[in-house]
């Protein structure tokens, strides 16, 4: 079986082969063909530095603008912040709101106690797993190696049996 892969695999490599060639002949006669060049404008220096001031004039006013923008909406915003701020000191304040009622409301985080220190259930059984999936992943890295290893000795074996076979055909 494993010589017919690589009977498979040689014959995927000779098309591989041919492809390459086709493409290689193909590039050296597109390599070979004049290239019909443009002729190239000379732009001068004062030209380009026209161009340059141009452009960044350009990108400094648009800057400018949308700077002044975000400070109008910066300034909008603090002023409406600053008056519902005042609105609220303006309000009378009948009694002190406890939360204690609400918190109540709310269940408590389940803490689980380990040699002292306390932690959260969500986080210990997260740790568990996590530790569960490490180990799951090194057994399965050792039953590869296993695996690997018995190969390589089926492998010698049959070796091994086919001499004995050859050597019993000299020898009859």
């Amino acid at each position: 079986m494993d010589n017919m892969q690589y009977e498979g695999l040689l014959g995927i490599m000779s098309e591989i082969n041919k492809k390459i060639d086709v493409i290689q002949a193909n590039s050296k006669v597109k390599e070979n063909q004049p290239v019909n060049q443009g002729t190239n404008k000379t732009i001068s220096k004062e030209e380009i530095e026209a161009i340059m001031k141009e452009k960044t004039d350009f990108l400094g006013n648009y800057y400018e603008y949308k700077h002044k923008i975000q400070t109008e909406h910066h300034s909008k915003i603090l002023s409406a912040v600053k008056a519902v701020a005042e609105k609220i000191d303006a309000l009378p304040i009948q009694e002190k709101v406890s939360l204690e009622p609400i918190m109540k409301l709310f269940p408590q985080p389940k803490k689980v106690t380990i040699c002292g220190f306390e932690f959260l259930r969500s986080s210990v059984i997260i740790f568990v797993l996590t530790l569960v999936c490490f180990f799951s992943l090194v057994l399965n890295i050792k039953q590869m190696d296993d695996c690997q290893v018995l190969k390589v000795q089926l492998h010698q074996q049959t070796e091994y049996i086919l001499q004995l076979e050859k050597t019993e055909k000299k020898g009859k």
